[in-house]
């Protein structure tokens, strides 16, 4: 029935929810929206120690968000299903963007995903 509530979904959701909620994993969601990273190229591209990054990349990892290869020494990673792009653009759009600036007056037709300061509060 459409109004049940499916309590195993809503914890898998609850669960992936906060593995998002991040700052550092949102800038590795971003940092990634275009092409998949080596672990030192988002070590470069968040600004913090390699140690923090592959912690937050293994979290985002196991819930599914990330998908990752190795190739030789190094691991490439990936946003696993562009689902979460506009998922993250999405909520940007809700809490960052002005009020009364429509979705279409964003970068990628809504689907900015760049968090700067450009149309925020």
């Amino acid at each position: 029935m459409a109004g049940e509530i499916d309590e195993g979904n809503i914890e898998k959701v609850a669960r992936c929810m906060k593995a998002l909620a991040h700052p550092l994993r949102l800038k590795v969601i971003v940092a990634l929206r275009d092409r998949e990273l080596s672990v030192q190229e988002l070590v470069d591209a968040v600004g913090t120690t390699q140690s923090n990054v592959s912690q937050h990349l293994t979290i985002m990892r196991d819930k599914n968000i990330l998908d990752s290869r190795r190739e030789a020494n190094q691991v490439f990673y990936r946003v696993g299903d562009c689902k979460v792009l506009d998922l993250v653009a999405l909520t940007r759009s809700i809490f960052c963007e002005a009020r009364g600036v429509p979705n279409a007056a964003l970068p990628h037709g809504g689907l900015a995903t760049d968090f700067d300061d450009t149309g925020g509060e």
